[in-house]
């Protein structure tokens, strides 16, 4: 409720960082315009997935990625 909202004032950007718990909500009502995934190459054999099941399919356009210390940033846009 907090973040739509926050969207239907003016001003900047609203930016939220988290795991699977906080986006899944976010990501079904519809509510993250952009997603920057940073990918840190650790292989812990199991975890928790970032993406649930969704009722739709949700189209991105990769716009950059940038590499440093090892990691990789992805950022996608909704096309």
């Amino acid at each position: 409720e907090l973040v739509r909202n926050l969207k239907q004032k003016n001003g900047k950007s609203i930016w939220i960082c988290g795991g699977a718990k906080i986006i899944q909500p976010l990501i079904q009502d519809n509510l993250i315009d952009e997603y920057y995934i940073s990918v840190i190459p650790t292989i812990l054999g199991s975890g928790i997935r970032l993406f649930e099941k969704t009722d739709h399919e949700i189209k991105l356009r990769l716009l950059k990625t940038q590499s440093y210390n090892g990691m990789t940033d992805l950022i996608y846009t909704k096309r």
